[in-house]
């Protein structure tokens, strides 16, 4: 009976342990999100653009000139509308890639086929890798 109280108290103890460890990872992850919280602030705050100034704060910023009645009428009677011509363009994809022939190329011939593609892959790719990714987007 003795060696299953102590077993009992063992495993108790270990529970105990692993709960205490599991709130000290919480508590220091509270605090990595707080200082990344705040430095993100900081970051935000220095680095930010000036905001654009727009021509319709100019204009209205400057007195209106004042023009006689008649010559607002002829601007309104006036077209001033630019003609727009439809152009249908064909637009290609990325170049086609015969699977069949991937074993047979080197690895920087690949990589080439995959930069064309616009895929991203990794240098440290082996060959069977980019074979793979350029299968897939096949």
């Amino acid at each position: 009976m003795e060696l299953t109280y102590a077993t009992i108290v063992v495993l108790a103890s270990l529970v105990f342990v692993l709960s205490g460890m599991v709130g000290y990872l919480y508590w220091q992850q509270t605090r990595m999100l707080q200082n990344i919280q705040s430095l993100a602030i900081v970051v935000s705050s220095h680095f930010t653009a000036p905001p654009p100034i727009l021509e319709d704060e100019q204009a209205e910023e400057k007195p209106a000139e004042e023009k006689p009645e008649d010559e607002e009428e002829s601007e309104v009677d006036e077209d001033d509308r630019v003609s727009v011509k439809e152009e249908v363009e064909k637009v290609e994809g990325p170049p086609k890639v015969d699977i069949d022939d991937l074993q047979d190329k080197t690895k920087k011939q690949l990589q080439e086929l995959l930069t064309k593609k616009g895929l991203p892959y990794n240098k440290a790719d082996a060959k069977p890798v980019l074979i793979q990714l350029l299968k897939a987007t096949a």
